[in-house]
């Protein structure tokens, strides 16, 4: 996975009580060297609306994650979560554990493929379960300007409910040297054994645009809006990455 020091600083007013997404993130298999350590801070911001399933309807996200690549196919992350509501609250979002198995030089190739498994442990106010792993696979196909991912990940609560899947789209075309143009769609269709109906199903389409401003700095932009009543009506993000 590319490096980054993210900074996710919008997310717009939105209006769902239902399912939601605790980020917005479309994995696409390239890790760091080995050797090299990733930083990445994500700052989400919501309004009558959910950051993740429990976190607060009004209030800031904040979530560091620190990655180490020690292998071209191997990285491990770390997620550590704080959360503060608009009234003042402020509380711990536990933490998640990644492990990324990739194939070495995704970013060089037309095909690339990888798998993520996720360990979480949050509080109810995250998160239905304490306790979750998330099987990601991930899969990059790559022509000439165009670029499609798509991450099909379903979660497996531990000791109460049943797994759920929840895929995340995105596809890319370069318009220009350093300027990427993008479509993502986040999913959440509730467990496999029982789907929610269309209108508890939560789905978020996002419009993204990508610049690269130095070799090792970018910026991602997104404004998203929710497809049905179970997603947040509007969101935004900010990403500002920088590699190591």
């Amino acid at each position: 996975m590319r490096r980054l020091l993210r900074l996710l600083l919008l997310l717009l007013p939105v209006s769902a009580s239902a399912a939601g997404f605790d980020e917005f993130q479309v994995f696409d298999g390239r890790i760091g060297e080995p050797g090299s350590f990733d930083l990445n801070q994500h700052f989400n911001a919501g309004r009558r609306g959910r950051l993740g399933e429990g976190a607060p309807r009004n209030g800031l996200l904040l979530e560091t994650e620190i990655g180490y690549a020690t292998a071209p196919w191997h990285e491990v992350a770390v997620y550590i979560p704080v959360a503060r509501e608009f009234s003042g609250d402020t509380f711990g979002g536990g933490f998640k554990l990644r492990n990324s198995f990739v194939v070495p030089g995704a970013g060089d190739r037309p095909f690339a493929y990888g798998f993520d498994v996720e360990l979480r442990h949050q509080s109810y106010r995250f998160a239905e379960a304490d306790w979750a792993v998330t099987l990601r696979p991930i899969l990059d196909l790559r022509h000439g300007p165009w670029q499609l991912i798509l991450n099909p990940a379903v979660e497996f609560p531990l000791g109460r409910g049943g797994p759920s899947f929840a895929p995340a789209l995105r596809g890319v075309r370069q318009v220009a040297e350093r300027v990427w143009l993008g479509v993502e769609h986040y999913m959440e269709f509730g467990r496999i054994d029982r789907p929610e109906a269309p209108r508890g199903q939560a789905h978020q389409l996002f419009v993204t645009v990508d610049f690269r401003l130095t070799e090792k700095v970018g910026l991602h932009l997104g404004l998203g809006h929710g497809l049905t009543h179970a997603s947040d009506r509007w969101a935004g993000k900010v990403i500002l990455s920088v590699d190591f």
